[in-house]
């Protein structure tokens, strides 16, 4: 049995923590089934991280140990060096914690642990090992690339355009070096197959069946559902607020919308549109089964074929009415339009096709039941649990 270094950012490890989390989970309990030994290793990037073993009970029996790690981060002086490393070095240039000190701790874990391969889950982790040169494997679990992100968060000044583009450049740099990467996006696993001249491994995030608890409702709601920590749901809710959601509740003014996830890093702008008549603010909420009915419209209003759509696998366990743009759904070859889900071309689409799904609610509900049916096949990790084995015995022969 292969002894696997699971590498992650400290933090809470659950199916219903966040996006990350869930990522987490599903890989965790992938590799476990697989038959793999696992060490997990939470690091604490800065002084704000705080180890907690509770975070981790949820994935007590996947794995054989948890230990953490605080990184030391070096600030390095100005001068020629800095020069050189901006254009010869980007990872240096960009990532302070690549340093003598952090490595040396990495390798010495390794070679005392005998770990036959590192499964750096996120870009920092994957970097880390990457670049301390190990004498094992490294997998890359990626979750997004953070130069698409860079430039759709913020308007971009002239040093922002400098760090976003050796972000790309670590980036691509990161994907050729390691042994394989693992990405909950289909089409972003192919970028990096094209990248990297290497097999990439699709596996959308996948979760435990559940039957819902809640009924449907005479009236469905509509859901929009994810912390505002993340680019796509802060970014995307706001928009649909903006453009979709005064003609929706003209024309529907008893439909609520209903909005799961914290609001911390919410725009005071967002803040402000929240308080609109019928929408309903539940914040963070651990159990899902408590606010989560079949049938109720669920949207994504992100307009950007961005990373993984973790909520996807969620909407249709819960037996929901998928409604989002194509774009962000691209990753999901699954999704098909007015099959499982209703796919819309923009957020002028997206309003015309959710009064309509309240019109006539037995197309929602044949969408609904539909959407169950593909998580059945498609979002389990009895469903993926084949290819991930497959693929890491295949670079651990080499």
């Amino acid at each position: 049995m292969k002894n696997i270094l699971f590498i992650l950012n400290q933090g809470p490890i659950s199916p219903n923590a966040n996006g990350g989390a869930s990522v987490y989970y599903s890989h965790l309990e992938l590799l476990y089934k697989a038959g793999f030994k696992i060490k997990l290793l939470a690091v604490q990037w800065s002084d704000s991280d705080v180890f907690m073993e509770e975070d981790y009970q949820e994935v007590r029996p996947f794995i054989k140990s948890v230990e953490t790690y605080k990184i030391t981060s070096i600030t390095p002086k100005k001068g020629l060096k800095r020069g050189y490393n901006a254009v010869f070095k980007p990872a240096l240039f960009e990532y302070f914690f690549l340093n003598a000190k952090n490595i040396n701790y990495l390798t010495t874990y390794v070679a005392q642990n005998k770990i036959d391969l590192v499964f750096g889950d996120w870009r920092w982790a994957a970097i880390w090992a990457c670049y301390s040169n190990l004498k094992v494997p490294v997998i890359y679990g990626h979750h997004d690339w953070e130069y698409k992100l860079a430039k759709l968060r913020t308007k971009q000044n002239l040093l922002k355009k400098l760090h976003t583009f050796q972000k790309k450049r670590v980036e691509f740099q990161l994907v050729k070096q390691v042994a394989g990467s693992i990405s909950g996006s289909a089409t972003e696993a192919k970028e990096i197959e094209e990248i990297s001249n290497k097999k990439a491994l699709y596996i959308p995030t996948t979760y435990q069946e559940i039957q819902p608890k809640n009924l449907p409702k005479n009236k469905p709601d509509i859901v929009h559902l994810g912390g505002m920590g993340t680019t796509a749901n802060r970014l995307g809710l706001e928009r649909f607020l903006d453009v979709c959601w005064q003609e929706i509740h003209t024309k529907n003014p008893s439909t609520k919308l209903v909005v799961v996830g914290g609001l911390k890093q919410a725009t005071p702008s967002l803040l402000e549109k929240l308080k609109g008549k019928n929408i309903i603010c539940k914040g963070f909420v651990a159990d899902l089964q408590t606010v989560l009915c079949p049938e109720d419209i669920h949207i994504i209003p992100w307009e950007y074929n961005t990373g993984t759509r973790t909520r996807i696998p969620v909407i249709l366990n819960y037996r929901q009415a998928l409604v989002a743009t194509k774009a962000s759904v691209l990753a999901f070859p699954e999704l098909k339009n007015k099959e499982n889900a209703i796919l819309c071309d923009d957020l002028q689409d997206m309003t015309k096709q959710i009064c309509t799904l309240l019109e006539f609610p037995e197309h929602l509900k044949s969408i609904s039941k539909k959407g169950k049916d593909t998580f059945r096949n498609h979002f389990t990790s009895e469903n993926h649990v084949d290819a991930i084995k497959n693929y890491i015995n295949k670079i651990l022969l080499k």
